[in-house]
């Protein structure tokens, strides 16, 4: 979390908080709907789900110590500042929303790759090329071979899901 604000303005945390409780929220039902699933559905969820709900617990934690201690409070006037990098959130919002539309026709190995290298290079400001794409195209291979490879999840087939299909 942010360090509070110069000047003895509490700091507000309502807006940090939109993200992990909707996380919370997306995970517990995720984990209620693998309930049924064979265990590779079961164990992705309990691992993942595990140490997110862990890491937003923590959150809370923090905050919940902020708000007592009379540091922060739940206010949300704060959401969009700083206002210098609101281009860059619109910019990840519509790539987010690209990623969700181009999965169906790229396939999730490639879409991944081009959504995190895209990220990267938004959020970095173009800083280090080279360095985004070799950790997206980390990433994407990761989650090529956890997911589709490993635990067999029926993710949208694109060019590169075929070649692993064709390969196997």
């Amino acid at each position: 979390m942010a360090s509070t604000r110069d000047g003895g303005e509490k700091r507000q945390l309502g807006g940090e908080l939109i993200i992990p409780v909707v996380a919370l929220g997306f995970t517990l039902y995720y984990i209620g709907t693998v309930l049924d699933s064979p265990w590779s559905a079961k164990v992705n969820a309990y691992m993942v789900g595990s140490v997110l709900i862990v890491l937003v617990l923590a959150f809370f934690v923090v905050a919940a110590r902020e708000l007592l201690r009379g540091r922060a409070t739940l206010g949300l006037s704060n959401l969009l500042e700083p206002y210098d990098i609101l281009p860059k959130r619109i910019g990840f919002m519509l790539l987010t929303v690209g990623y969700l539309v181009g999965i169906e026709w790229l396939g999730f190995t490639l879409t991944t790759f081009v959504f995190m290298a895209a990220s990267m290079l938004l959020l970095g400001g173009g800083r280090r090329p080279l360095l985004c794409l070799a950790a997206a195209l980390v990433m994407a291979a990761v989650a090529l071979g956890v997911f589709v490879i490993l635990f067999e999840k029926r993710f949208p087939k694109g060019p590169i899901e075929q070649l692993v299909q064709a390969l196997s």
